[in-house]
């Protein structure tokens, strides 16, 4: 039986875009339009969106809400977007676009022209300021220059709503954070430092094939032992100890989507064969406010409400307040830009709401262990019209070291 997670990729592709259709006419735009790129160069990062990994020179991408999907190129590139089987009129530019933007705007006279700038969503902020200047030299003197609008709301909605396709990448790429979090649990001894522990995760990553989910830098964060304080921090000398615990904060990119998931280790001392307990009611506590989190991930909930649930959990069992919020959205890019799951609004701000079919990190809740170091967890969760949905899997108590 073929395996139904290996997914080709135009089939993603073909979800996308045809998803990119009706949010234009949910978000009451005619037309849309992203500008072609090669992918080496970084740019917009919606491009990968509609065109996947392919490289295209001058050019541009135009959908309208009437469901026309039309790539403009130059003559060299003219095989690519027809390849996808998504881009069902191709046409050839002679050098410089202009012209031929033109006349397909006199034919379909769009109201409304979405275009890839936001000032609130920097995974939805992708128009350089170049090609505005180009597309405002394009239009000078034409009625469409008055009708350009950010598209905000519709790349943010497209990039928070996962399809089939994208749901069974991040499960692909929590298997591969399984599978090396596996290996390192073989490796891992009293005395490792945080530095030898960042780079066997990041030789195990390499040697896979994939690439860490954020910065190498700090991918994974390791965290040891009592330090003043924990965040996205590189590693340090310091080895661990008996007595300490180790957090983790990992994921990797494989086929263009992250995974984003803590776990914790105890180091125990000589003798020892059971967590203590104080620090096994701090990890036990992390995992209810976790679960009280996750549980408030529904559609038109608004974003503070699961910081709120969780943060009770651990204030009624008499820990202090975590001071950040609980997650962030999780796709392309381990942050995928939109709506995070901040604090508690202060009266009179704007509310933001949760959106079914994206996928979350629940998080955000370290605290420290006196004398023994962070204690923090993180899962993946997809939201559903039904409820949420656990992606990850979630550790069920300490992992010791040298087990």
């Amino acid at each position: 039986m073929a395996d139904k997670r290996r997914l080709a990729p135009d089939a993603l592709l073909a979800e996308k875009v045809a998803q990119a259709v009706a949010l234009l006419s949910e978000t009451r735009s005619d037309a849309w339009l992203t500008f072609t790129q090669e992918m080496g160069e970084g740019g917009d990062p919606t491009y990968p969106f509609l065109m996947g990994e392919r490289d295209l020179g001058n050019g541009f991408l135009l959908l309208t809400r009437v469901g026309e999907r039309i790539a403009v190129v130059g003559r060299l590139d003219a095989a690519l977007p027809a390849s996808t089987g998504v881009w069902d009129t191709v046409i050839i530019h002679d050098g410089d676009p202009q012209r031929v933007l033109r006349e397909l705007l006199a034919r379909l006279d769009p109201a409304q022209i979405a275009l890839n700038y936001s000032t609130t969503n920097y995974k939805a902020d992708g128009l350089s300021y170049g090609k505005y200047l180009w597309l405002r030299e394009a239009l000078a003197g034409t009625p469409w220059l008055e009708r350009l609008v950010s598209g905000d709301v519709l790349v943010s909605r497209l990039r928070a709503r996962k399809t089939p396709a994208e749901i069974e990448l991040i499960r692909g790429a929590l298997d591969a954070t399984y599978e090396i979090l596996a290996a390192l649990q073989a490796w891992l001894r009293p005395g490792r430092t945080g530095i030898e522990i960042h780079r066997f995760m990041l030789d195990e990553t390499a040697r896979r094939g994939l690439q860490p989910s954020w910065s190498a830098d700090h991918c994974p964060v390791v965290t040891i032992g009592p330090v003043p304080a924990m965040g996205h921090t590189p590693p340090a000398e310091l080895p661990l100890l008996p007595g300490q615990v180790l957090q983790l904060d990992y994921g990797v990119r494989r086929k263009g989507y992250c995974s984003d998931i803590q776990r914790m280790w105890y180091c125990p001392t000589p003798g020892e064969t059971s967590i203590p307990v104080e620090l096994q009611r701090l990890f036990d506590t992390i995992q209810c406010g976790i679960r009280a989190a996750a549980a408030e991930l529904r559609p038109g909930v608004p974003t503070w409400r699961p910081a709120a649930a969780a943060h009770r959990v651990l204030t009624d069992a008499g820990y202090p307040e975590p001071i950040y919020g609980v997650g962030h959205q999780l796709g392309r890019a381990t942050h995928d830009g939109g709506a995070g799951l901040i604090r508690r609004l202060e009266p009179g701000q704007p509310e933001s709401y949760i959106e079914s079919d994206s996928v979350y990190t629940v998080e955000g809740l370290e605290t420290l262990a006196p004398g023994r170091g962070w204690v923090s967890q993180e899962e993946d969760v997809l939201v559903t019209a039904e409820g949420p949905l656990m992606l990850s899997k979630p550790q069920s108590g300490f992992w010791l070291v040298g087990s």
